[in-house]
């Protein structure tokens, strides 16, 4: 049956159809405001942006205009389309609806025209921050007035959009009889548009996507390089999604001149370093902890220990691996940060705080100049976790995701699903070595595996294959995890890369499934395998004297390789390190710095020592050593302070990047 010209004139009169509109007319202020900012900071973009580039930001930047809508127009939906029809009549109730709107919406549209302007003094979105770095100035409402004086072409926009916030909005209409028509259509509307909200404040698309709520430092996926966040983002989002956060806290333990004789993150490599072409491979592996491997624990059990990685053992007698080896974090989304960029977790994820606009560098980018192509593979869903938007920040060529996988034909495609989080790790594993083998050499590239995840499964042809001997589940996952890692090297073995290729071992973070005592502390629960192995024999083979962290990786291997040009890493070259001076430095719950003997745990301001053990001699970690007159305790206290004052310091200032010779 056709639809009649009255039926269309009820779906078009009706309050669904009213709603959308409303919401309609915001997005399109939103996109005003996009092309304003544009337009007014087109300085910083006239020579590098493209007009498929313009297109690829304004989809991302739909994702971040609906979740800053749907989280600002909240209340006024709820409003709106409640089935109630007695406020359909009400004329107070309908005017408080509508002024709702008109209010946020034209907020909202200040906000970011102001930000506009705004922008070229930082080169980033506003966030909740932005008001603790500028509280204390009591120049700017001065500054306000000269600024909105000068820009009146944007007071004029403004209020032109809010104008037509006004006299484009349409009110919801008062129900015909029968009721329960209304009701119907009503309730059915007011669950799809929550459904929907939910999705839109997600930034995500109907829930088909396993990523988390979008950040900021998301918006690095759609975009060429950073200052670029700017057109994609809007400044209701990035306030929003900032709420309760602040810049972090950047200490005065020292001076400029004090912090650089003690701790500098500034790598300069000598100009006599022999150049090596070596191509980098880097195996990321979920929960992957040293507790798994036998070879790293001979004493466990009186000696009878085995673990669960019988591959990972044969390696160890050909890699170098350290005395002491440990993670950053205990978190996945920590993990390509310290193992890629040199970037450690300090009091809270570096993805997910505003600082994930910085500019990095990165083993990628660093490599880029010598002719490196690189890139990221990860079997999860493509914008899980925000991977795939980091690498891209970091400077990664390609990204290999769950859908470049399921479209090779060469592959099992969604048979390889594994109900959960991704593909198998063996056949992406496979996928990615035969993936490597089609890229022009030298390359650096790194996968991120995930089989070894809860719910703890393997794939049904292994089940009865695979030892089922340990305690948890987690135990048969990592012996089908380090079987992968076996068909991996395998296949790479045959490759015309394999004897030019240098392969780093590492995990993402240690397991919470612990077996032992000695991984149950502070220091056990960090400690995660770190092996770098070069097929040709001209790295050292076996167990190094020292102390390694997974930020240490970065320098290690660009050193070695033979970059010449000066980066920044919060991390050491292990190679060219006494091992009197390797330390590492890992922050979840608490701050702690461990060199030589012993590991000294901070407060939440770094400003005090709390606990100080001698782990080597106490490896359970029982006898606090504060206070005792240690020689170590001061000067340990001094490093992580250093270290710490750095960091947050180049962080809030964007300098972890080398800019102007520093």
């Amino acid at each position: 049956m056709q639809p009649t010209m009255s039926m269309l004139k009820k779906i078009w009169n009706s309050n669904p159809t009213r709603l959308i509109i409303n919401l309609a007319v915001v997005y399109a202020a939103y996109f005003i405001c996009r092309i304003a900012f544009l337009l007014e900071n087109w300085s910083l973009y006239n020579d590098t942006l493209t007009f498929g580039g313009f297109l690829t930001i304004c989809g991302g930047g739909f994702r971040f205009d609906s979740s800053a809508i749907f989280y600002s127009n909240c209340l006024f939906i709820l409003l709106f389309i409640l089935p109630l029809h007695l406020k359909e009549g009400v004329k107070w109730y309908q005017m408080t609806v509508k002024w709702i709107y008109v209010i946020i919406n034209s907020l909202c549209v200040l906000i970011n025209l102001a930000d506009s302007v705004f922008f070229s003094f930082r080169l980033q979105r506003s966030t909740m921050a932005t008001f603790t770095e500028f509280q204390g100035e009591g120049n700017l409402g001065k500054i306000g007035m000269i600024e909105l004086a000068s820009h009146w072409y944007f007071v004029l926009l403004a209020a032109v959009i809010i104008y037509g916030f006004w006299r484009l909005y349409r009110p919801s209409e008062k129900p015909e009889k029968p009721l329960w028509k209304y009701y119907v259509t009503n309730g059915i509307t007011l669950l799809v548009i929550g459904f929907l909200a939910v999705c839109g404040m997600r930034g995500s698309i109907l829930f088909l996507s396993a990523t988390r709520p979008i950040s900021v430092g998301y918006a690095q996926r759609f975009v060429s390089k950073p200052v670029e966040t700017g057109i994609v983002l809007n400044t209701p989002f990035a306030l929003l999604r900032t709420i309760g956060e602040v810049p972090m806290t950047e200490p005065e333990f020292f001076s400029e001149e004090e912090l650089e004789a003690i701790y500098s993150p500034v790598h300069i490599p000598s100009d006599t370093t022999e150049v090596r072409k070596k191509n980098v491979v880097i195996l990321i592996v979920e929960s992957f902890a040293q507790e798994f491997i036998g070879g790293l624990n001979r004493d466990l059990d009186g000696g009878t220990y085995k673990g669960y990685t019988p591959f990972a053992d044969s390696l160890l007698t050909v890699s170098a691996y350290w005395d002491q080896m440990f993670a950053n974090a205990g978190f996945s989304i920590d993990a390509p940060p310290a193992v890629l960029a040199s970037i450690p977790r300090m009091n809270r994820p570096f993805v997910t705080t505003p600082h994930s606009l910085d500019d990095i560098n990165s083993i990628a980018s660093v490599l880029k100049p010598m002719g490196y192509r690189s890139a990221f593979f990860h079997g999860a869903d493509n914008e899980s976790l925000g991977i795939q938007a980091f690498t891209r920040h970091a400077g990664f060529d390609e990204y290999y995701g769950q859908n470049e996988f399921y479209a090779d034909p060469r592959f099992g495609g969604k048979a390889e699903f594994d109900g959960t989080w991704g593909v198998w790790d063996e056949p992406f594993l496979q996928y990615f070595a035969n993936t490597l083998s089609e890229m022009p050499q030298p390359f650096v590239a790194a996968v991120f595996t995930l089989s070894s995840h809860h719910p703890f499964k393997v794939p049904d042809k292994y089940s009865n294959i695979l030892k089922d001997e340990g305690i948890y589940p987690l135990h048969k996952c990592i012996r089908y995890t380090d079987y992968s890692l076996r068909r991996f090297f395998d296949t790479a073995r045959k490759q015309p890369w394999y004897e030019n290729t240098i392969f780093v071992l590492s995990a993402d973070h240690a397991s919470s499934k612990r077996t032992h005592d000695v991984y149950k502390n502070d220091v056990g629960g960090f400690r995660v395998p770190l092996l770098i192995f070069d097929p040709s024999g001209n790295l050292p083979r076996g167990k190094q004297a020292g102390i390694a962290q997974q930020t240490d990786l970065m320098p290690t291997l660009l050193n070695y390789i033979g970059n010449r040009q000066p980066y920044v890493a919060f991390g050491k070259d292990l190679f060219n390190t006494d091992a009197s001076d390797t330390w590492a430095f890992n922050w979840d719950n608490i701050p702690q710095y461990i060199k030589g003997d012993y590991v000294i745990q901070l407060n939440d301001d770094c400003t005090e020592i709390t606990g100080m053990y001698n782990y080597r001699t106490d490896p359970l970690l029982k006898e606090n050593l504060k206070g005792r007159g240690l020689p170590e305790e001061k000067e340990m206290l001094r490093q992580a302070q250093a270290v710490v004052q750095s960091f947050m310091s180049r962080m809030n200032r964007n300098e972890v990047t080398m800019k102007n010779g520093k």
